[in-house]
């Protein structure tokens, strides 16, 4: 169990996790020293984003259901030091859920995924995905691009990568100009997935890194092992971290993971971390190279901001 929420506590942390037991604040060697601050009872955090200023986070939030909005996920935001607890994006409405926040280089704009559940005559029969646009500034907000997800942004801020979906299910990773013109694959390769998530822009110079498993170079779809159906191919089909520049023209594979994951570039951009299977792992991008920093049941999974 980490240890409680103190004040000031986020500004001594090298990583935030954002997972089940809260947003722990963990220092250099991966160890959770805190608490950020102590969240609602029966809420889980995720997704969390480093605002620019360095001073303060964005994530998700879901909690028990409101009594006029029902079920769903909101955006907060917290400041490192624990103070300024505040929504910035609330679910309007039963089954509405809100994630993965990004900002522009400013901080004055948010992106974000909305999933809205579509009930047809009592029944569930699919999930409508935006990602959308906000001016803290003005709360002016503009739907950007349909059926995507998991949104990162250029540190040019000239251009937005995300996964694109078909019928809610992940089906390869797109791009479009900053507005949500010209959406289009981001790769100019053969290179296909059975699964992908989680693409994120290193904080300088133009790469992605992203979570995929299922890998195939033709367009054909990867093989399963006898008996397995292809919708429990995540069970026994390892997950890699890939790397790609950002004009899609190649892929490289960087190290498995076992599970999917959610890679977390370093400040430098050298190394990303990430969390899972139980432990809290970096590798250096030059070499592929692959470091543990810390074991134990906070990881095996969560959301990680690379602070420091």
């Amino acid at each position: 169990m980490p240890p409680p929420a103190s004040l000031g506590v986020g500004l001594q942390a090298s990583f935030i996790l954002a997972n089940p037991a809260g947003l722990l604040a963990l220092d250099s060697t991966g160890h959770a020293i805190g608490r950020i601050i102590d969240l609602p009872a029966q809420s889980a955090s995720a997704t969390p984003v480093l605002h620019p200023s360095g001073k303060a986070i964005v994530f998700a939030l879901t909690q028990q259901p409101d009594k006029k909005t029902g079920f769903g996920s909101d955006l907060y935001t917290v400041n490192l030091d624990g103070t300024g607890f505040k929504p910035l994006v609330q679910h309007e409405s039963d089954n509405v859920f809100y994630a993965s926040p990004r900002f522009d280089s400013t901080g004055n704009i948010l992106y974000f995924h909305r999933r809205a559940a579509i009930i047809q005559a009592g029944s569930f029969v699919g999930n409508e995905d935006s990602l959308e646009r906000l001016d803290l500034r003005t709360g002016e907000r503009k739907r950007l691009i349909v059926n995507g997800a998991d949104p990162t942004i250029s540190p040019t801020t000239d251009r937005i990568v995300y996964v694109h979906l078909t019928q809610g299910q992940p089906d390869s990773i797109w791009t479009a100009n900053i507005d949500g013109s010209n959406a289009r694959p981001f790769f100019k390769t053969s290179d296909t997935w059975w699964y992908l998530q989680t693409p994120r822009f290193a904080a300088k110079g133009c790469e992605i890194v992203f979570s995929a498993a299922g890998h195939a170079i033709a367009a054909a779809p990867p093989s399963f092992p006898a008996g397995a159906a292809p919708g429990s191919a995540h069970l026994t089909i390892p997950s890699y971290l890939y790397l790609a520049p950002c004009d899609g023209t190649s892929v490289r594979e960087l190290v498995q993971t076992l599970d999917d994951v959610v890679p977390a570039w370093s400040p430098d951009g050298t190394q990303i971390a990430y969390v899972g299977a139980g432990g809290f792992f970096v590798v250096t991008v030059a070499t592929g190279s692959v470091k543990t920093l810390a074991q134990g049941q906070d990881f095996f999974f969560g959301d990680l901001v690379w602070l420091k």
